[in-house]
């Protein structure tokens, strides 16, 4: 079965610049960069790396995807949106430590 993607990829970022601005405000959203890509199942999805200055909690990423896959559906279009976030060079996420400097391991 094939997925059905009824927006290019410009009208999907728009989309979900608008949910993502919306929901990712306290967060310091920042941008989103988006790629048309094929999963495991070799089904199309839309790759979306969301650009934020802090750390934002797995659930509310989930909702987010949720939310930009419902519009999507409501477009006629058919495509999940894989959602990743970065945060600016030299923020690590609590929990996670800094690389170590080349020769001290």
């Amino acid at each position: 079965m094939s997925t059905v993607i009824a927006l290019n990829d410009q009208q999907a970022e728009e989309l979900a610049q608008s949910i993502l601005q919306e929901r990712l405000r306290d967060f310091g959203f920042r941008g989103v960069a988006i790629a048309s890509e094929r999963d495991f199942d070799g089904d199309a999805v839309l790759r979306m790396t969301v650009d934020v200055d802090h750390q934002v909690p797995g659930r509310v990423m989930l909702d987010i995807g949720g939310a930009i896959r419902g519009a999507l559906l409501e477009r006629g279009d058919e495509r999940f949106a894989l959602l990743t976030y970065r945060r600016p060079e030299g923020l690590a996420a609590p929990g996670l430590s800094q690389p170590a400097e080349p020769g001290h391991d």
